[in-house]
């Protein structure tokens, strides 16, 4: 039952370090990266609870249960490895050919553990679990993790290859990286020469807090400031709009290609005799107003356009239905922050 106890351990340190990533809270899991990092949680937690059951059921000798846990055990380390493959591959996100030879290697090793598991229910290729419960590896055993071994040896070669390439603040997390992979390597090549102990778990556990504190941890603070930062920039564009709205005067932007309302305040909307801003922007004069009217506003804009300054003047205008109103009006030219006049 000793076994069995570290992968409890690991599991419960796990869930308590991801719970909001595991459980998907905040919806915070947009970019690809962590999505494919909570698949590789899950993954990793399916391999805990096959390790936790091995260890019960070798402890109570129920050997036909021994076997089918421990082929869904080769089955979940296997695929640990290749959702740890994608996950580095797409957070460093490099777009390269040897991210793409990571990639596929793993799922071809996924693809084989999956096959070799199915054959080793008829014929002993992978491991035997006899009678008196006792697990025995075979050859094939060593050939699959000997290729996973080596796929998390160039998972760390590709990672730290990043980190010296590049010179942004995520160096750290580049390095945490590469170590990740290199913890698993070497706890899983022990695990080649003693079937009998835990290692893998607890390379697992070592591993996740490891890239919990020095990426995760970073990747989240990042994540909270920048949803803090786009709410300081919503309540400012609402206190414009509201300022704007409750100011008495009429403030709108127009595209000068095409002539189209850009945005407006509430008092153009009413001027307008629409609902909402909404409901001007898009349009153009002449599909608001008299063609008289819509004439006149056009050519102050090109008056406007040719000035330097801002073109101030008195204009006695009639609304979109025809009232009469009077404005002391100033058109100026800008850019807004796509270079657009």
């Amino acid at each position: 039952m000793f076994y069995s106890a570290i992968g409890v351990l690991a599991l419960l340190i796990l869930f308590i370090e991801n719970q909001d990533i595991l459980l998907n809270r905040n919806h915070a899991f947009g970019q690809p990266a962590w999505r494919v990092y909570r698949q590789f949680l899950i993954t990793v937690s399916v391999y805990y609870i096959t390790d936790i059951l091995w260890g019960f059921l070798e402890s109570r000798k129920l050997s036909a249960l021994l076997f089918a846990d421990t082929s869904l055990y080769f089955i979940a380390m296997a695929v640990g490895v290749l959702f740890l493959t994608k996950y580095t591959v797409t957070y460093l996100n490099e777009k390269n050919k040897f991210g793409r030879f990571l990639l596929y290697t793993g799922r071809v090793i996924a693809v084989a553990v999956a096959l070799l598991v199915t054959a080793n229910i008829f014929t002993p290729i992978l491991f035997t679990v006899d009678r008196a419960c006792v697990y025995n590896p075979l050859n094939a055993r060593y050939a699959v993790l000997v290729a996973q071994i080596l796929l998390l040896l160039l998972i760390s070669v590709y990672a730290f290859s990043c980190y010296v390439r590049n010179r942004r603040k995520n160096r750290l997390r580049y390095r945490t990286l590469a170590l990740f992979g290199l913890i698993m390597a070497v706890f899983l090549s022990l695990q080649l020469r003693f079937p009998y102990l835990p290692l893998y778990a607890i390379a697992y556990m070592l591993a996740t807090c490891l890239l919990h504190a020095f990426v995760i941890g970073d990747e989240k603070e990042e994540f909270r400031h920048g949803l803090e930062e786009a709410q300081r920039i919503a309540e400012l564009k609402q206190s414009i709009t509201s300022l704007l709205d409750n100011m008495p005067v009429l403030s709108f932007s127009k595209d000068v290609k095409t002539g189209t309302y850009l945005a407006c305040n509430q008092s153009v909307a009413e001027y307008a005799h629409k609902d909402s801003p909404a409901d001007v922007a898009g349009l153009t004069d002449f599909e608001i107003f008299d063609p008289t009217t819509a004439a006149r506003f056009v050519a102050d804009d090109q008056k406007a356009l040719k000035m330097e300054k801002p073109y101030s003047f008195f204009e006695d205008v009639a609304d979109a239905i025809g009232n009469p109103r009077q404005f002391q009006t100033t058109k100026l030219k800008f850019f807004d922050e796509s270079g657009r006049l």
